[in-house]
């Protein structure tokens, strides 16, 4: 009697890992094409599931848009709650956050790619890059700059969300520059965040 095949058993998905695959090949698509040339349809065949799926995972296309966004804006190491004790803490998390974006964003420049296609399809960023909103990045970069004015001699006529502008709007040039030149290492990384801070902290004092 011929001994029957052993049946396969394929694990099934969680809804995590699931939401988790889809993302990443909508990520894929968005950053080749942009946004608005990539419909739901063609993120579910890359992802090999069914449109009914996805939009049980995301409400709309944008949604799917800011999920893709946020997930690499909140990986950034800041601790956002908390302020910076003094002006020495707050220049060490300012280098971490420089240290981080520039090593991402050189690594793989896909998610600056994928903002700008945002921006420029009139897309929504999501709130993680809204200095209001509590726990952001920008909202704890407005928060100490203002805690600066008050207590670590910063120049009282500040503007913060100037400062902000300038801060992230640098970074985001320098990214786009060393991308088509390729000239920065690596390695470097580290003086550059020296570099880049160093300056910036000067521009805010009296």
């Amino acid at each position: 009697m011929p001994m029957k095949e052993p049946r396969t058993i394929t694990k099934r998905m969680s809804a995590a890992d699931r939401r988790q695959q889809i993302l990443q090949h909508a990520f894929g698509l968005i950053r080749e094409q942009g946004f608005k040339s990539v419909s739901v349809r063609d993120i579910a065949r890359a992802a090999q599931v069914n449109e009914a799926l996805i939009y049980r995972h995301f409400a709309t296309k944008e949604d799917l848009l800011l999920a893709v966004v946020r997930e690499t804006v909140n990986r950034q190491p800041v601790t956002t709650r908390y302020l910076p004790q003094d002006q020495e803490a707050f220049k060490n998390q300012l280098l971490e956050f420089v240290a981080f974006f520039m090593a991402n964003a050189q690594k793989d420049p896909s998610i600056l790619k994928i903002m700008l296609y945002a921006v420029m399809e009139n897309y929504p960023l999501p709130d993680e890059f809204n200095y209001q909103k509590e726990g952001s990045f920008f909202n704890w970069l407005y928060r100490s700059i203002e805690k600066g004015k008050a207590e670590w001699n910063f120049n009282p006529n500040v503007d913060p969300l100037f400062s902000i502008s300038s801060f992230m709007g640098g970074l985001i040039v320098f990214v786009l520059h060393t991308t088509v030149t390729h000239l920065f290492p690596n390695r470097e990384y580290p003086n550059f965040a020296s570099m880049y801070v160093g300056p910036f902290l000067k521009s805010l004092e009296a």
